[in-house]
């Protein structure tokens, strides 16, 4: 029953909904695991597929269902702060979003509302929701209540590396595209193969076989 919980309580965490203590199933979590009844791995798949298919839920929301949300919801549909960071970052944002409470709802609902991709959506908030999740489990695992207060910050820094990840990904991608695009022969300017072949015609031309021409007869008289 506590994984039912773990994955209801963070369903909606990453949906979007607030005051949703997320935290609270991975303390129980961590009281199952001391005592031998799951697992480490078990709490992280659980309460990532939570928060994640909540994510998934709330863009759908705000894409197909905007008009079916409370009134006080419906700011966060247009909200200018989130559109502009989903411009600018795209990516880092979503992932963020997952760990940072003020942004999760205002980014989650204004993806759908403004057509953000869905397929880089659902790829970039199951990343932000396992470094989320898995992160918060493990360290409440390891260190136990007393790391509570330095989770923010340590969530941070991993946000941070997660930022790095996603960044030198990105650029190994444009790399690899503007290397292919160098090397094809579609690329190659026609004019530069028109001068290349002259001087080979030239060279052909130059060493064709000149025509014998018949012997000159001896004057036999």
């Amino acid at each position: 029953m506590l994984h039912v919980s773990t994955f209801g309580l963070l369903f909606l965490e990453g949906m979007g909904v607030p005051g949703i203590p997320g935290v609270l199933p991975m303390m129980a979590q961590v009281g199952l695991i001391d005592a031998g009844k799951t697992s480490l791995e078990a709490a992280i798949f659980w309460g990532t597929l939570g928060n994640w298919l909540g994510s998934l839920c709330g863009y759908a929301l705000g894409r197909w269902g905007g008009r079916f949300l409370p009134e006080r919801y419906q700011g966060q549909l247009n909200s200018e702060r989130a559109t502009d960071l989903l411009r600018r970052y795209g990516a880092l944002t979503v992932v963020a979003s997952r760990t940072i409470g003020a942004l999760r709802t205002p980014v989650t609902l204004g993806a759908g509302a403004m057509n953000y991709p869905l397929v880089p959506y659902i790829i970039y908030s199951l990343l932000g929701a396992l470094i989320h999740i898995g992160l918060w489990q493990w360290l409440l695992w390891r260190f136990g209540m007393q790391i509570l207060p330095h989770l923010e910050r340590v969530g941070a820094q991993a946000l941070m590396a997660a930022a790095a990840v996603v960044a030198l990904a990105l650029l190994g991608r444009w790399w690899l595209t503007r290397r292919r695009g160098l090397t094809s022969p579609a690329s190659e300017d026609p004019k530069s193969e028109v001068l290349k072949s002259k001087p080979l015609k030239s060279q052909l031309a130059g060493s064709r076989p000149m025509q014998s021409q018949p012997p000159e007869r001896q004057n036999l008289d």
